[in-house]
């Protein structure tokens, strides 16, 4: 279902203003707010809608109306994926919903003070309170029943089962095992009226077919033949009556036959219910994953091909509700959602998008907010970012290429080809230009971007440094750093490109002699490598330039250093320590600030509300980056650090080109200090200083660019440091 009629095209705050006011009317109109309810509850305003179902819920209690005071649980459960938060609530509301001495032993029945699921809870007290004298059931045990008694005193149900009759059975164990089944049921049918069931198999066996379909749903030969065999016929007797009604399914319109005999016959209620049905599921969708699935599968059978104008009015609405919904959230999911609605040419005259009259240019210039177009790129289908980098170039060249070009070095290898590709079309190539240049002088290129220009050096040989060795040392210096994600995998194919035997030594051609010793001992103590592969670089460039084999000592390859993530105790407690305390005081806290700001009434203009809950949501995110850091990093006191070259743990001393002199004590990636001169081992200085000894000279960062400096001490940690440590 939709949102009512008069909510269409509305805002936010119109349709709550709308909902707080039926609360109060009477009667209320609780099958249009379920609906409401059931439409947004997965959107972007989810947080809002949860505190309209609260309300809802209060008064559905007061008006002692179970049925729908349920019907909402299994919305709200749904929404909370079952927590045990909510699970408590959900026994307060049911108490409060169920009020009679029946309602109330069927709340206590169904598990919401054990270890049940909450929406298993739900299902069963659904079973339980549709139990009444007469109700046709199934029992996995017992098999087809009916109902002759429940009792609330002692909390029993009393069931005519067709082998033992007057059986009585616990609520409980009622509600986990009981299947309800309408008269029409092949159970019920096989049970009631046997003659005419059997009758049918010889005259109309197709019916029989059909009538199990209608009880079962969508079935497959298989599963059919499981359902009939033994319960209506025997094994001998299915070959011959599956061909009858295969043959005189096959000729009916109204059932669908699969060629394969695991796929679902499925019946229909016309020739085009079957599109019509799929149309109406994705009406029905709620959520913007949901819906573009449920259309991508739509467009794979070419259901799109000739829409007719109520199916293009379905296509148009739940692709709208797709980028309403994702807005902020799912930036690639809505993005699909555009391009889809532009491929299928379900875009009105005026530019909008379905009933909400979503305005498709605004919606893709939102797009483009750098975080957000980034967000899309990273996670779209290599064909769906062609299709949208195609589209802005061709629709909003300018400000496409002004927000694409900053984010290169974020993107990955496939996104950076396609996007220069696309700055290009729209005729920004200088700004490419500009800006990859001056990526490479600051040496600040991400692996994705350098391994782009390996592969592209003919293309980008007027962007680059003139020398030519700048560059190799930057794609070294990539591969040594850790990496995750698309960069990652950046960083393992220039990896590879860097083993790829010629390719390397090719590099190297336009060097003299002494840049190639220089960067062959870049390669020696480059860490980016297992001893294999440096090996095997080594020996691709000795083959190429035999002179150059008395420059390395293959004998004695630099060793490696572990890349462990380290941090002082200090600094791990303390991390600890802010975990702790937003845990037990500050989350609580904002638990007690939302309370609070709830009681106030009329959330329409409730910005205490509002913001308690924005805070809620960053204390959060928090807790979960906390957690995060605290699995990942190790605590150590830095006992036995080597001192023969800087790294984590050691005191190093540098003399400037101006003869002044610095100290710089590295520790763990969490620790700092700037008036004990403390860096962080993640620092850009620690990471340049590390693995240098005494007499190294190392281009560090100055005043005025980079400054060539000499490493005059390491030494280990001073007595004010290691004061520090235990502090």
């Amino acid at each position: 279902m939709t949102l009512p009629e008069e909510l269409q095209g509305k805002t936010n705050g119109q349709i709550e203003e709308w909902f707080l006011s039926a609360i109060d009317s009477d009667p209320m109109p609780t099958e249009k707010m379920l609906s409401m309810l059931e439409d947004l509850g997965n959107s972007d305003v989810g947080d809002q809608v949860e505190s309209w179902a609260e309300l809802l819920q209060d008064a559905l209690a007061l008006k002692e109306d179970s049925a729908s005071a349920l019907r909402l649980l299994e919305l709200r459960c749904a929404w909370s994926g079952g927590s045990p938060a909510f699970q408590r609530m959900a026994r307060s509301a049911a108490k409060a919903a169920f009020t009679s001495r029946l309602g109330k032993a069927f709340v206590k029945n169904v598990g919401f003070d054990g270890n049940v699921a909450p929406a298993e809870s739900l299902r069963r007290l659904g079973v339980l309170s549709r139990l009444a004298k007469g109700r046709l059931c199934h029992e996995k045990t017992w098999g087809f029943g009916t109902v002759r008694r429940v009792d609330d005193f002692y909390e029993r149900v009393t069931i005519d089962f067709a082998g033992k009759p007057a059986h009585e059975m616990s609520m409980a164990y009622a509600a986990e095992t009981l299947e309800l089944i309408s008269d029409d049921h092949l159970l019920a049918r096989l049970h009631q009226t046997p003659d005419e069931l059997q009758a049918m198999l010889k005259e109309d066996p197709a019916e029989v077919a059909r009538i199990t379909l209608r009880s079962y749903g969508p079935t497959s030969a298989l599963d059919l033949k499981d359902r009939l065999v033994d319960a209506v016929m025997p094994e001998s007797a299915w070959k011959p009556f599956w061909e009858a009604a295969r043959r005189a399914l096959k000729s009916d319109p109204l059932v669908h036959v699969p060629t394969r005999r695991a796929e679902e016959i499925t019946l229909l209620g016309s020739p085009d219910e079957h599109l019509q049905s799929q149309f109406s599921e994705l009406a029905e969708q709620r959520d913007p994953e949901s819906i573009i699935s449920k259309a991508d599968a739509l467009e794979a059978g070419g259901a799109f091909k000739s829409l007719s104008p109520e199916n293009g009015a379905v296509l148009a609405d739940r692709l709208a509700f797709a980028i309403w919904g994702g807005e902020g959230k799912y930036p690639d999911l809505v993005a699909r959602a555009l391009l889809m609605a532009i491929r299928c040419g379900v875009v009105s005259e005026d530019g909008t998008l379905g009933e909400r009259k979503t305005d498709v240019m605004e919606a893709l210039k939102a797009l483009l907010v750098p975080d957000t177009l980034f967000a899309a790129l990273s996670k779209l289908p290599v064909r769906a970012m062609s299709g949208l980098l195609e589209h802005c170039a061709t629709t909003l060249p300018d400000l496409m290429s002004e927000r694409l070009v900053p984010l290169l070095p974020k993107l990955s290898i496939s996104v950076i080809a396609e996007s220069i590709s696309r700055i290009q079309q729209a005729g920004h190539e200088q700004a490419i230009i500009d800006f990859v240049a001056g990526i490479l002088a600051a040496r600040k290129a991400t692996p994705s971007l350098l391994l782009w220009t390996f592969r592209n050096l003919e293309m980008a040989s007027g962007w680059l440094t003139d020398d030519p060795a700048e560059l190799l040392r930057q794609g070294l210096e990539a591969i040594e750093w850790p990496e995750a994600g698309d960069q990652l995998r950046a960083q393992h194919q220039l990896r590879a490109l860097f083993e790829s035997g010629m390719w390397f030594a090719e590099r190297i051609h336009p060097l003299s002699h002494e840049q190639r010793v220089v960067l062959l001992a870049n390669v020696q103590n480059c860490r980016g490598w297992d001893e294999a592969g440096r090996r095997s670089v080594i020996a691709g460039i000795i083959k190429t330039y035999p002179e150059l084999h008395e420059a390395v000592n293959l004998a004695t390859p630099a060793a490696v250093k572990p890349r462990a993530r380290m941090t002082s105790w200090r600094s791990y407690r303390e991390r600890q320590a802010q975990l702790k305390t937003l845990v037990e005081v500050e989350i609580p806290a904002n638990s007690q600030e939302i309370a609070v700001a709830r009681s106030y009434g009329d959330l329409r203009e409730n910005a205490e509300f509002k913001y308690a809950k924005e805070h809620q949501r960053i204390l959060h995110r928090r807790q979960d980056e906390l957690e995060s850091d605290l699995k990942s990093v190790k605590g150590t006191d830095f006992a036995g650090c080597s001192e023969d070259v800087s790294g984590m743990g050691t005191t190093v001393s540098i003399r400037r080109t101006d003869g002044g002199e610095d100290c710089y004590c590295i520790l763990g990636e969490w620790d700092r200090d700037e008036d004990l001169r403390i860096i962080s081992s993640l620092s850009r200085l620690a990471q340049l200083l590390d693995g240098h000894g005494v007499g190294d000279s190392v281009a560090l960062p100055g005043n005025s660019g980079d400054d060539v400096c000499e490493i005059i001490r390491v030494e280990g940690l001073s007595e004010a440091v290691m004061g520090w440590l235990a502090g």
